[in-house]
């Protein structure tokens, strides 16, 4: 049995949240006539609109594998741990394994008791 979040199942599946907008497409105003700048926006906008039918679909996908028991969301205890397990400065890392800390439970084993 698979254990992943929806998001990670649609990431992938190439259908992540990152991959939607051209984040530097606005940098690239001034050097394009109005009529090739409103044909790079329809193309980023049907790009977009693709991806958002393609997410849509792999939702309902991974649905159906939850529903037929070959997949699980993890649980808050396997988030946090996976949480704990990030990058030491980020304070989401830190914060997580605070809470297990005082919870007794050690995010390096995995769960076990601290």
């Amino acid at each position: 049995m698979n254990i992943c979040t929806e998001e990670e199942f649609l990431a992938r599946n190439g259908a992540g949240r990152q991959q939607i907008g051209d984040a530097a497409l606005h940098k690239n105003r001034g050097r394009h006539s109005d009529k090739s700048w409103k044909r790079l926006v329809d193309r980023q906008a049907h790009e977009d609109h693709a991806l958002i039918c393609r997410r849509a679909e792999l939702r309902k996908e991974f649905r159906a594998l939850v529903a037929l028991g070959e997949m699980r969301e993890p649980t808050a205890l396997e988030q946090r741990i996976a949480t704990a397990n990030g990058h030491p400065d980020l304070e989401a890392t830190q914060a997580a394994r605070r809470l297990l800390a005082r919870r007794g439970i050690d995010w390096q084993t995995n769960g076990g008791p601290a």
